[in-house]
């Protein structure tokens, strides 16, 4: 039996809308909670999150929607 693919990339990804430490919370939650990502910092001054996250796992595209469905919005920032 082969263990899973692990393919650990870092991405900062800007986010609009948030206004407090609660919010900041909510999306670090919400991304600690999916599947392929081992860690989540948001900062709410900077308006950013970095997120490492197994590449095999998800794409970018699935982080963004994972922060866009709490409610905020986000743009990959490279």
């Amino acid at each position: 039996m082969t263990a899973p693919e692990i393919n650990e990339e870092t991405i900062e990804i800007k986010i609009a809308g948030m206004s407090c430490n609660h919010c900041v919370q909510h999306v670090e939650k919400a991304l600690l909670q999916t599947k392929g990502v081992s860690s989540a910092r948001v900062d709410l001054a900077s308006e950013t999150a970095h997120v490492k996250y197994n590449a095999s796992e998800l794409s970018v595209e699935d982080l963004l929607k994972v922060i866009e469905d709490t409610g905020y919005e986000a743009v990959s920032a490279g």
